[in-house]
């Protein structure tokens, strides 16, 4: 049974003609006829009594057509929304990112996409670098925003930002009154870290292996407000980037002198996996936006 069967039936229904029927199908009345004498052979029962001038439904016939128009009903719906979702000024996009992302390059991306393309929408996840990789690979979300760009054989990578990252104190701490400090030095200290699973907490203990040191740890959280007020609280020290919704904390940023503390943020995509119109195209926004903003 193909597709053009059902669709002649419809018609020849809705005519009673067959002539008619062929005209509004496009094909020739031969053709069509051939068509529905095929499918009904298929099927085993006639679906027509063919008269001079029209044609009837038979019982079977009548059956057909009512499951043949729930058919195309569906068949309609179906590509309306394969339409809806192949233009890429429309459609959904699903993203999942790091909660050190979400109060200001988050909204402000999205905010200024949808500026341009106000029927696109968008489904977010936050959590952390390993939960986000996550949802990529399962199919979740189209992309992550993440760091670091964690290695997977699955996984395509796009470097979009590079950010320093700083030795965080309160501003009564012995350390305040410096410029730079080497993390050996700081691990002496009591620190304040992420939960395993983020991406800065990923790195802290890279560091952490690198210089084979084991600072203490007195607190692990998932919120960067979180984490620099528990430092502010003077409650130990901190590594993190300096970002817009920290920069008026009442914390000192110490640079870091014996390593290279920097967190690459990447966009992440399921490799082999095509994106839709809609999400291909706004990584394309969101690679050049965040880039331009580093």
């Amino acid at each position: 049974m193909e597709w053009h069967q059902i669709q002649n039936v419809i018609a020849v229904a809705k005519y009673r003609n067959f002539t008619k029927a062929a005209k509004q199908q496009s094909v020739s009345q031969p053709a069509l006829s051939r068509s529905i004498m095929n499918l009904e052979e298929e099927l085993g029962v006639p679906l027509f009594i063919r008269g001079k001038k029209e044609a009837g439904l038979t019982r079977f016939g009548e059956i057909f057509l009512e499951k043949a128009k729930q058919a195309a009903a569906l068949m309609g719906e179906a590509l309306e929304e394969i339409e809806h979702l192949a233009s890429p000024g429309k459609g959904n996009i699903s993203i999942s990112f790091l909660p050190t992302l979400g109060p200001h390059v988050i909204p402000s991306l999205i905010a200024e996409y949808k500026r341009m393309y106000p029927d696109v929408t968008f489904q977010l996840f936050q959590g952390a670098g390993e939960v986000n990789v996550k949802k990529v690979q399962t199919g979740e979300a189209d992309m992550c925003l993440t760091a670091p760009p964690f290695e997977r054989a699955d996984i395509n990578w796009t470097i979009v930002r590079e950010e320093k990252l700083y030795l965080t104190v309160p501003l009564n701490h012995p350390f305040a009154n410096r410029a730079a400090i080497s993390f050996k030095e700081a691990s002496s200290k009591p620190f304040i870290c992420f939960k395993k699973g983020f991406g800065i907490r990923f790195l802290f203990d890279e560091i952490c292996s690198t210089l084979n040191v084991d600072p203490e740890i007195t607190f692990e959280g998932e919120e960067v407000t979180t984490v620099v007020g528990f430092v502010a609280a003077g409650l130990g020290i901190a590594m993190l980037p300096r970002t817009e919704e920290i920069e008026d904390e009442p914390v000192h940023f110490l640079e870091i002198n014996d390593m290279n503390a920097t967190r690459k943020v990447a966009l992440g995509t399921k490799k082999d996996v095509p994106l839709s119109p809609a999400a291909h195209q706004f990584h394309a926004f969101a690679e050049t936006y965040i880039t331009s903003r580093s």
